[in-house]
């Protein structure tokens, strides 16, 4: 008999899990993906103390999952199906087959202008896959189209409208192909008008940064041992993520002439925007980083400043100073509660800090080498005790409400 898996251990629950991937048959690529995710919610549920899964701290993930920044939405998808399954795991279920949506084909009166738009993208050089996507989607929206129109120059707002608020559209790939379909229609002098305003923005929530406290940074920090050539180095990058609010990119990429020790400055060129920016650091970031060069960097003629720790030490990958930063979190003790554990976790803080002693936005855009003047107003968002300081009263009840809220009191 199946041994049931109710109890919501995490190792048995990953031994199913890995069972149930060999037996199905799953490809390696869906196998990796799936033991991924898997451990980004054991590292969720880490962050809250816990270490049994439940279907609650599933739908906490999904929750959460979906206001960090940078999450694609086929990698929630793939995340939402994880939790699906862990919840089938958890009810001694197998796992529910996902069926695909029957393939919609565009009504012949509108394929001669489907196939001249799909020879468009071929012609701007989109790749086969983003092709077919377009081709899957604007055949979509031909299909939705009223059966009274027999020609694409008939299209109007109205007509689009209806589709629009009838149809659950995919936030995202649907509606920008969409757009760009009717787009092409116009362009072309198929449709009078410019339809493509009349596809709705696709919804899409603003993720709060993850932001620690400076007690929390501290610990952090005082966790690295420097008292051997890695900790040396390992804190010399946090230090530069945290007192200096440098890309992870940049860091890796930071050269011996980017540093201007009588300047007390940084200028480099950033890895992200390509656009120069101009530094200062304060005198524990240099000491920092002085005492990783003298005492703890391997001989090496590269102009890099970072270097790996073992032979032949070559300049740090692009991904190290996650690898450095979430070292680090996870023996420090700071609960994350949610919070992403890389050091742009660290360049969020700093920024959000110096917001907190009221630095002008446009100090803290400069500092941070942003491009939109707007972007700092982002971290203002986390400033609890500020944003209290903008609390309006609640006003009296008046009217019909107020004597709602007398008949409630009765009530009650």
């Amino acid at each position: 008999m199946k041994q049931n898996i109710k109890s919501g251990n995490l190792n048995r629950i990953k031994e199913e899990l890995e069972r149930r991937l060999i037996v199905m048959r799953y490809s390696k690529e869906s196998a990796t993906a799936y033991k991924r995710i898997f451990g980004w919610v054991t590292e969720f549920l880490d962050g809250y103390g816990e270490t049994s899964y439940s279907k609650e701290m599933g739908k906490r993930f999904l929750a959460e999952y979906s206001l960090q920044a940078n999450h694609s939405p086929s990698q929630f998808k793939n995340a939402y199906t994880v939790i699906r399954r862990l919840d089938e795991i958890l009810d001694d279920k197998p796992f529910t087959p996902c069926f695909h949506k029957t393939k919609l084909e565009a009504p012949t009166r509108f394929t001669d202008w489907l196939e001249k738009y799909i020879e468009s993208l071929v012609k701007l050089g989109f790749r086969k896959s983003t092709i077919s996507s377009h081709k899957r989607y604007a055949g979509q929206l031909l299909v939705e189209l009223p059966d009274t129109i027999m020609s694409l120059t008939e299209l109007t707002a109205a007509d689009l409208y209806d589709v629009f608020t009838q149809r659950d559209y995919s936030p995202h790939g649907s509606l920008a192909a969409a757009k760009r379909f009717l787009a092409y229609l116009f362009e072309t002098g198929i449709t009078k008008a410019n339809l493509s305003v009349c596809v709705p923005k696709a919804p899409r929530p603003q993720s709060l940064p993850s932001v620690y406290s400076g007690e929390e940074v501290a610990q952090l920090l005082q966790s690295v041992d420097r008292s051997n050539s890695l900790g040396k180095r390992d804190y010399a990058i946090m230090m530069l993520a945290a007192h200096v609010g440098l890309r992870s990119s940049d860091i890796v990429n930071l050269t011996f002439r980017d540093v201007d020790y009588a300047a007390k400055t940084i200028k480099i060129i950033q890895a992200k925007t390509s656009r120069p920016v101009t530094l200062v650091m304060n005198g524990d970031v240099e000491k920092a980083i002085t005492d990783y060069v003298n005492n703890g960097r391997p001989q090496s003629s590269s102009d890099k400043v970072f270097l790996g720790s073992q032979a032949p030490y070559s300049p740090l990958s692009a991904g190290s100073g996650y690898a450095v930063a979430h070292k680090y979190f996870s023996q420090a003790g700071v609960a994350p509660m949610g919070r992403k554990r890389g050091p742009h976790a660290l360049r969020t803080s700093y920024a959000t800090a110096l917001i907190a002693r009221g630095v002008p936005y446009a100090v803290v855009q400069e500092a941070l080498g942003h491009e939109d003047p707007e972007s700092a107003k982002h971290y203002v968002r986390v400033d609890v005790k500020r944003l209290k300081e903008c609390a309006i009263a609640v006003p009296k009840p008046i009217g019909a409400f107020a004597m709602l809220l007398g008949d409630l009191e009765g009530v009650l």
